[in-house]
């Protein structure tokens, strides 16, 4: 494991001293989690940017418009006229 020398405000070494003594865990573990949390949320965040990303994509393509067109209409097709209004069931 490699050291690392980080430098914080009063205020935030004694809420990280705080928290850590309430988890029962070291200021440097504490801090560790957090870091290994925050990337983690980052990681999550773009993720889920990526998505909407490519949904407005998808919105846009009239290649895909028409494409799921065709599958809604080939579903509908497909299913039996007792079902069509209650299919999700």
């Amino acid at each position: 494991m490699k050291s690392l020398l980080l430098s914080f405000p009063e205020f935030i070494i004694s809420a990280s001293d705080k928290a850590a003594n309430n988890l029962g865990i070291s200021r440097s573990e504490f801090i560790r989690q957090s870091v290994i949390h925050e990337l983690n949320h980052l990681s999550k965040r773009t993720m889920e940017n990526n998505i909407i990303s490519s949904f407005e994509a998808m919105k846009k393509s009239t290649d895909y418009l028409k494409e799921s067109d065709l599958l809604d209409e080939e579903l509908i097709e497909n299913i039996n006229v007792d079902e069509r209004n209650e299919w999700w069931k």
